[in-house]
């Protein structure tokens, strides 16, 4: 018998091996293994700040401006729950008719991630919508690299995705600013990489934001002084959790927020500041993430509004009352910004 478990064995890791290879060849070579080209972005806090060089959507005098974001699509190597995540994607389109399509990341599952990242974009390309996209921690965890998706974001129709400096940590840290019929900016929408996983001392767990990102967002925030805000990210920060224990205790009044929490804020166990900088600077209104699937809670937050966005589809774990897109609406006449999770 143990012969003959030893024969199927082999026979069953030579056959993943060769489909790795093959799999690796077909998809891969023509990319070198998924390697992506870096962005050719060199930045310093000291250059000069063009506003021209920012992508700009403009929004429609007498018109809300809406932003539908989504968060965790996370396509795999299901297909049938992969239909269903873009279907509900397109569900959540029709029924918003948004302006910006944008995404907190994890837009594909370790699995096949290449495949799927040109699966989410097929579908994002269709709605003929501008979109940008955000990086999670899965995105990149199997053959393609940061950089070969961000390549293929950045090479989309519609897509307002940019790689970013390529001396700061992380790709896809970029601004997209939403400007009234006159040009004036009326709110920056701001995309930070929130990184995947690190080495610490007590083992492997959640990357960070790092200082020179942190840098990057003054930067911007700085040079575009009285314009509000929104910061865009996967990974939660640590406040999301500070947050959720003073709405818990009945510390934040309750008319400040709305959904819940079913699990724990799996935050990086260190604390970059982020948060810090955020306040001092009192650009940014709203913070949005993903990540924790069964999270929708959004909470003001020392002056701040802290969102998950609803999980979108139903790969990985999820519950199904938790699962849709997040709206996110300018208001015209005022700029007041109004968030509500559309349920599925």
């Amino acid at each position: 018998m143990k012969s003959v478990f030893k024969v199927v064995l082999k026979i069953v890791v030579v056959t993943a091996v060769t489909i790795l290879v093959i799999y690796g060849a077909f998809n891969g070579a023509s990319a070198l293994w998924g390697r992506g080209v870096s962005s050719d972005i060199i930045w310093s806090d000291s250059q000069k700040f063009n506003s021209d060089e920012i992508s700009h959507l403009v929004k429609k005098d007498g018109e809300d401006f809406k932003i539908l974001l989504f968060s965790d699509i996370q396509l795999a190597a299901n297909p049938f729950e992969n239909a269903k995540a873009l279907n509900l994607t397109e569900q959540m389109v029709n029924e918003t008719n948004p302006d910006f399509i944008m995404t907190t990341g994890d837009n594909a599952s370790p699995f096949f991630s290449d495949v799927m990242t040109k699966a989410v974009i097929k579908k994002l390309q269709s709605f003929g919508i501008p979109w940008g996209v955000t990086f999670g921690n899965h995105d990149t965890e199997w053959i393609s690299d940061r950089n070969w998706n961000g390549n293929q974001y950045e090479a989309a129709e519609n897509s307002l995705f940019e790689m970013g400096p390529a001396n700061i940590h992380g790709v896809g840290n970029y601004a997209v600013n939403v400007t009234d019929e006159k040009g004036n900016t009326i709110y920056s929408l701001i995309m930070l990489d929130s990184n995947s996983m690190r080495n610490y001392q007590d083992g492997k767990d959640y990357d960070f934001i790092y200082y020179d990102q942190i840098k990057w967002y003054e930067w911007v925030v700085n040079n575009q002084k009285d314009t509000p805000s929104m910061l865009f990210f996967h990974i939660p920060l640590p406040e999301f959790k500070d947050a959720e224990i003073m709405w818990t205790t009945g510390k934040i009044d309750s008319s400040l927020g709305f959904g819940d929490n079913r699990e724990d804020v799996f935050c990086a166990p260190v604390n970059t500041g982020l948060f810090d900088v955020v306040k001092d600077l009192g650009s940014t209104t709203h913070i949005f993430c993903g990540h924790d699937h069964i999270n929708n809670l959004s909470i003001l937050y020392e002056g701040v509004r802290l969102t998950y966005g609803l999980k979108t589809g139903p790969s990985s774990y999820s519950d199904s009352d938790k699962q849709g897109a997040t709206l996110i609406t300018i208001k015209d006449g005022t700029n007041e910004v109004i968030v509500e999770h559309i349920y599925n």
